[in-house]
């Protein structure tokens, strides 16, 4: 495979390296694999491997184009720790590996991870902690959503703008008897499923929920709130393209999770989140883990008010993620809490009782993540975790 450095034609603080590696898989399709090339302080290119022949001179404008529109201008501002475990983390590696040798974890294809048990019974045991703090703290009522949701609403909410590269949409083969015959007969003949899927297929007018959030703006939407404060809580499956950056348990293409939706006055929302933030941190606390709380940023691409949005996230602490060490050396967020004023009450038309414009927040915990991140401080084999936990998760002290 061939291999390009593509310089920068205006390199970056090398602080800023991070935010230009979140993008470059997206720039071009062949792009294998990367690293940026550093110069003193400095990013100053990219050295990228293809799958087959590029055009650098495409492949730079690409980068420069990214570079400018949505990194360099960018205002890093440090995150603030609003809570750091009094856990040491303790050095996890070959977790991963450990369980797919154990027959735990079955790799399935890019981002797509089949998980059995012990796995699945930690992972419900940590879900229904969750569910439990929503419920019983917070009054939130449980819904259980389809997996598709309509591509409309992800339009009227944002999302298709926001975050492009993340989109997976449902497709079908196009309602017509030649089309059906003319694709079975294809594919008897040999033809690639995933081109004729593509030249006689359609677009069915869902995608694959990137979150469950977006359910609960539809399901209320047009609506005026009977009750001052609405708290909804569901579990379903997620989908975002992670293009080459998934790994692991740790960024997957489809995964689980579970979603507590806040709706109400702004005050109220506010306060939610903020308790909903320290359940979370305290739960962490209590299965001994390490990590910290802290401010974060959304993954927004493709578009020239991306440095704007994420300088609002990062100046009006818009949105915290709690940081739980994972192997190597890496932390992996396991859960958010976001609030968003009334970017979504506005175009769902949620009102309040009193006529107003509803403000919304959510926290989303990645299930898959969240479990991981605990098998990573006490090993893949469960048998020896303290026993305490056992019982919580497995419900058997052995």
């Amino acid at each position: 495979m061939p291999t390009y450095v593509v310089e920068l034609a205006r390199p970056v603080p090398a602080a800023h390296g991070e935010q230009l590696a979140r993008r470059v898989y997206y720039l071009a399709p062949d792009i294998d694999t990367f690293d940026l090339v550093h110069h003193g302080d400095e990013v100053v290119g990219v050295r990228v491997t293809t799958a087959g022949d590029a055009d650098p001179a495409a492949l730079a404008r690409r980068l420069d184009e990214v570079n400018d529109a949505e990194v360099r201008p960018q205002r890093l501002v440090t995150p603030e720790v609003a809570w750091r475990s009094p856990h040491a983390a303790e050095p996890a590696d070959g977790v991963f590996d450990a369980l797919v040798t154990g027959g735990v974890v079955h790799e399935m294809g890019d981002g797509v991870i089949a998980v059995g048990p012990p796995f699945t019974n930690v992972l419900a045991a940590l879900d229904a902690r969750v569910t439990r703090i929503a419920v019983e703290r917070f009054g939130a009522v449980e819904y259980r959503y389809p997996t598709l949701i309509s591509t409309e609403t992800l339009r009227r909410g944002g999302y298709l703008s926001s975050f492009p590269h993340l989109i997976m949409s449902a497709g079908r083969l196009c309602a017509d008897i030649d089309v059906y015959r003319a694709f079975v007969a294809a594919l008897e003949g040999g033809d690639d499923p995933a081109n004729l899927l593509q030249r006689y297929g359609t677009h069915s007018g869902y995608c694959l929920p990137p979150t469950m959030c977006f359910h609960t703006y539809q399901q209320f939407s047009g609506q005026t709130l009977t009750a001052g404060t609405t708290v909804v809580t569901a579990r379903g499956k997620s989908f975002r393209f992670e293009s080459r950056y998934h790994r692991s348990l740790e960024r997957l293409w489809d995964f689980t999770i579970r979603e507590v939706v806040v709706i109400g006055d702004e005050a109220s929302v506010a306060g939610v989140r903020a308790e909903m933030l320290a359940a979370a941190c305290e739960l962490a606390e209590e299965l001994g883990l390490a990590g910290t709380a802290e401010s974060a940023d959304d993954p927004f691409f493709a578009g020239p008010a991306v440095p704007r949005r994420v300088l609002a996230q990062r100046l009006n602490r818009l949105k915290y993620e709690l940081r739980l060490p994972a192997e190597q050396g890496r932390t992996i967020s396991v859960a958010s809490f976001n609030v968003h004023g009334t970017t979504f009450g506005e175009p769902y038309g949620i009102l309040l009782p009193d006529g107003a414009v509803a403000h919304t927040a959510c926290a989303g915990f990645g299930l898959e993540r969240l479990t991981f991140a605990l098998f990573c401080r006490y090993g893949a084999d469960i048998a020896g975790w303290p026993v305490r936990l056992r019982v919580e998760m497995l419900g058997d002290p052995r």
